[in-house]
């Protein structure tokens, strides 16, 4: 009976945290000598003398949506002594139809370590894969615009540069190796059995650059046949050059204006029930950012009228349609439903996909067409300029042409879906912002969904599914959302926001499974079956954020690792809020 009553109790405070009661397995931290790593399926925070040398070493299958395929253990293995370790990691993929082995070993010395990845990979059947090697993650803090020794397939050797600001496609391509150093350690990395290339992974918010196989230039999706094997080595060499600095790693508080609070609604992702209209009705948010179509325009418009509140508009031009036609029917639809929008962003439904900075670019309407149709026809709105999308397509498709305002959105499981990772991106949001704030000049950073689920998916056919309500990559549907740790998310993305001096952004959708009401429509949330009118943690969150827009607040800490606390006057009429929620 204790034992029952334990398992609920556990089970209960996985809901509240996390929105789904699926454990995960804890890797193994494993200190051999001067070296320390996380080993848990792969290598994480390899650091050696207490400094993070490789945030990862990785080896994603990922199908023709740039999904990643669960790969099953069929047994692990590790050993470690005092100077050595080996860990060893078979597993299959696709039930089978390609099966792999790991091997991962180091050793320390007093002065410097040597840690060896190798992968073999044998498809025992046809695979379409668009990545199937190693990937390895450097760190961004300390790295970010350091100087960078790149090692060619054909010896030659080049001098180049981490980029410091985000970076719209791949900073270096041709990589046989790589030379760097990080607060005072040299690191040294060797690439054998496919040619590398790097991206700045800070594009999709991951807190790091991404050096992987095979190059985005080749064929893809591309075929495993079956009995071809992939066979691919990394040698990580480190050694201690400097003392360490500590400078700077204590962040003290910082003064900042709040921003203004808005929520995304979608029909389409997730219609709008009539327990969400009337809890959003409670949360004092300045508007709602509605997705439409021309098609589905008056349907959608009258639908969000019922929440009350201003409404700000992002229209998808429709593939073959020019940019005149399709605001010009959402214009008649706007009049009929007697809505003056506030403001108006419109995009071409071709640019909603991720396309490499060099192009080809989609034929038709251009991002700056439909901004001068928007301003054409739209005469007391503001128009924005920017994507409907990531900061990825923003950044290789910039709007170098008049708007009152930019815009973009974050997701923060396109690479990654585990805890840790997620709370990491939020390390990388105020480089995204400062990136941002270049391409923008002086307009204002108006962002759209910024949350940790994928509501659209530019890299592939669909956003991945989540039916068992666990952590997967690029889902629409991730129940962190709706639980403690989407809640502490959110307040640790708008400080940062705040202090970049971002004017507004969505932290949530209205309804959905980004939403912030457990709705009837989507799928059920642990610890609130048959609760269509409860609310989630983020819409408290929400509720107080909304207070206070455009206050001055006080930011201590920084995510991930710190407690983040805003801390500032709510609206007239509301209590002082003070909140404090750990992230990370």
């Amino acid at each position: 009976m204790v034992r029952a009553e334990a398992t609920t109790d556990i089970a209960l405070e996985r809901a509240a945290r996390f929105g789904c009661v699926a454990d995960v397995d804890a890797p193994r931290a494993l200190h051999v000598g001067r070296l320390s790593l996380d080993i848990g399926g792969n290598a994480r925070h390899l650091a050696f003398d207490g400094v993070e040398v490789v945030r990862c070493i990785d080896y994603p299958v990922r199908d023709g949506n740039w999904a990643t395929v669960p790969a099953r253990t069929l047994e692990d293995s590790l050993e470690a002594t005092a100077t050595d370790f080996v860990y060893r990691r078979s597993f299959e993929a696709w039930d089978g139809a390609l099966t792999g082995n790991f091997a991962l070993s180091g050793r320390s010395g007093d002065a410097d370590a040597a840690v060896t990845a190798e992968l073999t990979l044998e498809a025992q059947q046809d695979v379409v894969v668009n990545r199937a090697g190693f990937v390895l993650l450097h760190p961004i803090v300390h790295v970010a615009g350091e100087p960078l020794e790149v090692r060619r397939p054909d010896g030659t050797v080049t001098e180049s540069r981490f980029p410091k600001r985000i970076s719209p496609g791949q900073p270096v391509f041709e990589i046989a190796g790589l030379g760097h150093e990080v607060r005072g350690v040299s690191v040294e990395i060797a690439f054998t059995g496919e040619v590398f290339e790097m991206e700045d992974q800070r594009n999709w918010t991951d807190a790091s650059f991404k050096t992987y196989c095979r190059p985005l230039a080749r064929p893809r999706p591309f075929t495993i046949a079956v009995g071809d094997r992939v066979e691919q080595r990394i040698v990580i060499r480190c050694a201690r050059q400097t003392t360490a600095s500590s400078k700077g790693d204590t962040a003290p508080p910082v003064v900042a204006r709040a921003p203004e609070i808005t929520l995304a609604l979608d029909e389409g992702v997730a219609p709008l029930d009539d327990a969400a209209v009337r809890k959003v009705r409670m949360l004092g948010v300045a508007a709602a950012q509605v997705r439409l179509t021309p098609v589905d325009a008056l349907a959608a418009l009258y639908s969000a009228r019922r929440l009350e509140m201003p409404l700000d508009l992002e229209i998808v031009v429709p593939d073959g349609m020019t940019a005149a036609d399709a605001l010009e029917t959402v214009a008649a639809a706007c009049r009929r439903a007697a809505v003056a929008p506030r403001r108006v962003l419109a995009l071409p439904e071709p640019y909603l996909a991720s396309i490499q900075p060099e192009g080809p670019w989609p034929a038709g309407p251009t991002p700056q067409d439909c901004a001068e149709a928007a301003r054409a026809t739209f005469l007391t709105a503001e128009i924005g300029g920017g994507v409907l999308t990531n900061f990825t397509e923003f950044n290789r498709c910039a709007p170098h042409f008049e708007s009152d305002y930019v815009s973009f959105g974050t997701t923060a499981i396109v690479h990654a879906a585990d805890d840790v990772s997620v709370l990491q991106t939020l390390a990388a949001m105020p480089d995204v912002f400062e990136s941002a704030r270049a391409l923008a000049g002086e307009r204002p950073l108006r962002l759209g969904l910024a949350a940790i689920g994928m509501r659209s998916n530019p890299y592939g056919a669909a956003v991945a599914p989540n039916p068992e309500q666990t952590r997967v990559e690029m889902a629409l549907d991730d129940p962190r959302h709706r639980g403690l740790f989407g809640a502490a998310f959110a307040v640790a993305l708008v400080a940062s926001a705040a202090e970049a001096g971002v004017a507004s952004l969505s932290p949530a959708m209205v309804a959905g499974p980004l939403g912030v009401v457990a709705g009837a429509n989507e799928a059920p949330t642990a610890g609130y079956e048959g609760r269509h009118d409860a609310v989630f943690p983020l819409f408290h969150v929400v509720r107080a954020l909304a207070a206070l827009t455009d206050r001055e607040i006080v930011i201590q800490g920084r995510a991930p690792g710190d407690i983040v606390a805003l801390r500032g006057p709510g609206r007239a009429g509301c209590p002082p809020l003070d909140y404090d929620l750990p992230v990370g």
